[in-house]
């Protein structure tokens, strides 16, 4: 045993609040405290939020912290993990639906056919990865995959991915051919053409719609221009890449329950092609570079989705934040706390409007609306 720590035995509630009060943390009501701690646990409440509030040093709470304070923490941070798994479950359905689309059309809807490594790149990792992904389909119990081998002795990429992991969905397009993986980022990023109402070839809508804001054209011939291009498209395909594992890095955080404060993804968005969606009004240089806003960590996991959520969901979802501001900053205490929480998870005071300026497809009505002011 850790001569640093005391021996683990059990203590009752009268024993944990009298070691919060020795502390210095304020219990107006003891009662109350009680049915708090067994609410949320000593745990998951005192240990997980007692580093905003506590003096490492002198290993006692700051003055005028009260157990309500850790406990509007938790409160506040709940509502929020609910808002964003649930966006984030709404993605990874966007993603697979993608994913599924460009597999059954290139490759065909036989498991067999679109579970061949040889039609992916990265070839020793598309065996391993296939291979992974059949044997799941044969041990699989579940609806849909288990009605599908039963009726068509066929498993098809939808019914596949529905079963499946967004681990195990990144995984897979990790090994996508270059061509369909700019498919898939196509139809994630709010790239399109609003008047095309074809079947979108993802590379010409972002040749076309993106790359005058992304390029310096002046000087450069037209072979030039391409590799420019070319190279901005690459661009986009890891922006789009970084954000799915951002977004993964997040969603299992959520899964399990753990702390949204101080949370960082283990990737890192770059700046250049971030750009096309975010400008300063959003986050300026200063942050991203020195700051570290929008890297990797809450506000930038927040960025991804309203980036790579449908328009519809986009909007929703930043409404749904604003709401849970507005539902915690009704007193002026209320606003101090939250403004206090707000920090602690490196999000800015005035984060919902900056998502607002995010450039996201706008809707039919929208585009209506903006058609009838030229008039």
């Amino acid at each position: 045993m850790s001569k640093n720590h005391e021996e683990l035995c059990f203590h009752d509630y009268s024993y944990m609040i009298e070691k919060l009060h020795s502390k210095g943390l304020i219990i107006d009501d003891t009662q109350l405290a009680i049915s708090i701690l067994k609410s949320r646990g000593y745990y998951n409440l005192i240990n997980r939020y007692k580093e905003e509030f506590y003096n490492a040093e002198t290993k006692t709470y700051r003055e005028n912290v009260h157990l309500t304070d850790l406990y509007y923490y938790h409160r506040v941070e709940d509502d929020l993990r609910n808002i964003l798994f649930k966006f984030t479950i709404n993605f990874e359905q966007r993603l697979k639906e993608a994913m599924a689309y460009i597999l059954a059309k290139k490759f065909g809807v036989k498991t067999d056919d679109y579970l061949n490594p040889m039609n992916y790149r990265r070839k020793n990792k598309a065996i391993s990865i296939t291979k992974f992904l059949k044997a799941n389909i044969d041990t699989c119990n579940d609806d849909p995959t288990k009605y599908y081998k039963k009726e068509y002795n066929q498993v098809p990429p939808w019914i596949l991915l529905s079963n499946t992991s967004l681990g195990q969905t990144r995984m897979l397009l990790s090994i996508f051919p270059r061509q369909m993986t700019e498919y898939v980022a196509g139809e994630l990023l709010p790239v399109h053409k609003f008047e095309s109402y074809k079947e979108p070839q993802p590379y010409y809508f972002i040749k076309e719609d993106i790359f005058d804001e992304y390029i310096d054209r002046d000087d450069v011939d037209g072979k030039q221009i391409n590799e420019l291009i070319d190279s901005g498209v690459g661009d986009l395909l890891e922006l789009t890449r970084n954000m799915i594992t951002i977004i993964y890095n997040f969603r299992n955080n959520l899964a399990h329950g753990s702390r949204l404060i101080h949370f960082k993804a283990s990737q890192k968005l770059n700046l250049k092609p971030l750009r096309l969606f975010a400008n300063e009004a959003v986050f300026s240089d200063k942050e991203f570079l020195n700051n570290n806003l929008c890297r990797n960590e809450l506000f930038a996991f927040m960025s991804s989705l309203v980036i790579l959520l449908d328009k519809y969901d986009s909007k929703y979802f930043i409404e749904q934040l604003a709401s849970w501001e507005k539902i915690n900053t009704s007193t002026e205490i209320e606003k101090e706390n939250f403004s206090k929480f707000i920090a602690s998870c490196g999000l800015p005071n005035n984060f919902v409007t900056r998502l607002r300026n995010i450039k996201i497809e706008k809707t039919i009505q929208e585009q209506n609306q903006d058609f009838y002011k030229l008039f």
